[in-house]
């Protein structure tokens, strides 16, 4: 065996600044050698955001962006709020092509004719099989005005049809709602970016508007991976009026309590340019008053999880499906040196009834399979916020609080696969079934608000999360 070695030299001495951490001046040092030593050249601003990126991303929820990527995310956000190019189709990337799950009302899609189940397999004669997420981006992008070509399949005979559509401004558009027998309005929303309060309200204006009045209302936030947490205050203010408390965070000490309420400017957002939308409804006491049940499931997460939770604590709804994804933390950011940008969690949210949902989740009324014949200690051990482990340094009081639980559901799952079970009875209902005839956790809502019995499941409870340590809350 050979061995190479490099003739040793004394390291420097070199002083570190009083106020620096040692590994600072340590990092520097490893610079200045790499610099001399190594074999090839080394790009050492993008050697240091990568150092730092990897630091930071160990952390909860943080994020480090350099200076390009600060300026690519302030496009994507401003894209978010005014709009994005495109045709308008929600689609699921699966190795035969896009399948078609949604088409954006009155955007080229829609009024070009594609629908709902189609398979679209080329973009501009390039094929989508077995195409990856990058080469769908390449292909798709482009600005307003300029053509798509689509070539896709229909209906079971597999028909091929082309469509050349234009691209048009696409405004976010998270909420739908459409009116189902007995005046039963179901109503989801698929995020909560800025928009989200006056998108919500005007797809349920539209809908009260076209018949008899509403007698119940059924949120669904499953599948709703959260987003601008303020959006989520104002839907927790639309229905459930002034002056109450939505949320309560607990800052860095975990004494420092900031309570937010349904009160205007608590739930503004720059897209509102300092108007409520809510005060026009302030006389319209039905979106208080109104039977309102919300669905939930192991993906409704942070900004969703706050919604239903609040909603629950306030008694101003009852939730169906499976507990939440217990995300309860949040996060800001700031601009640091040379248009660099990081991101980091500031607090817990906290319920207004003083618990936690960091890794608990919010647990709804009414446990319901997402399919009938589903297998619901195979959704309880789906991924959760509890199973994410943290870095040993990321807290030096409670380096990991779930740890022993993140061992217990692995062992758990561990059995299962031994056990060689159905895995497909575990998975989460796909938003394309939502609201269809196989929408079970729906049936069941709409049997909660005819007064008809709701059928549970019954859990084990060692595949449930566990109780959660509240606090008193401030007044």
């Amino acid at each position: 065996m050979l061995v190479f070695s490099a003739t040793t030299q004394a390291a420097e001495s070199s002083p570190c600044p009083p106020d620096w951490e040692p590994q600072i001046c340590q990092l520097k040092s490893v610079v200045d050698v790499l610099k001399k030593e190594h074999l090839t050249e080394i790009d050492v601003p993008a050697f240091l955001d990568e150092t730092i990126r990897l630091g930071v991303k160990t952390l909860p929820y943080a994020r480090f962006l350099n200076a390009e990527e600060e300026q690519e995310q302030i496009k994507k956000d401003e894209r978010t709020r005014n709009g994005t190019p495109g045709i308008g189709i929600i689609f699921e990337t699966q190795p035969d092509g896009l399948h078609i799950i949604d088409v954006v009302p009155d955007a080229p899609a829609a009024l070009g004719g594609v629908r709902t189940g189609d398979l679209v397999v080329a973009m501009d004669g390039n094929s989508l099989i077995g195409a990856s997420n990058t080469d769908i981006a390449k292909y798709a992008g482009g600005d307003v005005g300029v053509p798509l070509k689509l070539t896709l399949l229909r209906g079971a005979k597999r028909q091929r049809l082309e469509f050349a559509l234009v691209r048009a401004l696409i405004k976010p558009r998270p909420a739908t709602a459409k009116r189902l027998p007995g005046d039963v309005l179901y109503t989801r929303m698929d995020n909560f970016p800025e928009p989200a309060i006056g998108d919500y309200i005007d797809a349920v204006q539209a809908e009260r508007k076209k018949g008899a009045p509403i007698k119940g209302v059924i949120l669904d936030l499953r599948i709703n991976g959260g987003g601008a947490l303020n959006a989520s205050i104002g839907i927790t203010a639309l229905f459930s009026g002034r002056n109450q408390t939505a949320m309560v965070t607990l800052q860095r000490d975990d004494k420092t309590q900031h309570r937010i309420s349904t009160n205007w400017p608590d739930y503004d957002l720059p897209v509102m340019k300092g108007q409520d939308p809510l005060a026009p409804l302030q006389a319209d006491d039905w979106w208080r008053n109104v039977p309102l049940i919300v669905l939930v499931d192991g993906q409704s997460a942070s900004a969703a999880e706050a919604t239903a939770a609040a909603l629950k604590d306030l008694g101003r709804a009852k939730l169906l499906g499976t507990p939440t994804y217990g995300k309860g933390m949040a996060q800001t950011g700031t601009g640091t040196r040379d248009g660099t940008y990081v991101v980091w969690t500031y607090a817990r949210n906290l319920r207004p009834n003083g618990c936690p949902m960091e890794g608990y989740g919010v647990v709804p009324d009414w446990i319901v399979l997402p399919r009938k014949d589903a297998d619901m200690d195979g959704v309880l051990l789906g991924y959760r916020e509890v199973d994410i482990p943290r870095a040993a340094y990321a807290s030096k009081l409670t380096p990991d609080p779930f740890a022993d639980v993140r061992k217990e559901r692995q062992r758990l799952r561990d059995q299962r696969a031994l056990a060689k079970l159905d895995a497909s009875k575990s998975t989460p209902l796909p938003q394309k079934e939502f609201a269809s005839d196989k929408d079970w956790q729906l049936k069941q809502a709409l049997n909660a608000l005819a007064g008809k019995p709701v059928q549970v499941t019954q859990v084990n409870p060692r595949f449930m999360p566990a109780q959660p340590a509240c606090i008193k809350l401030n007044n």
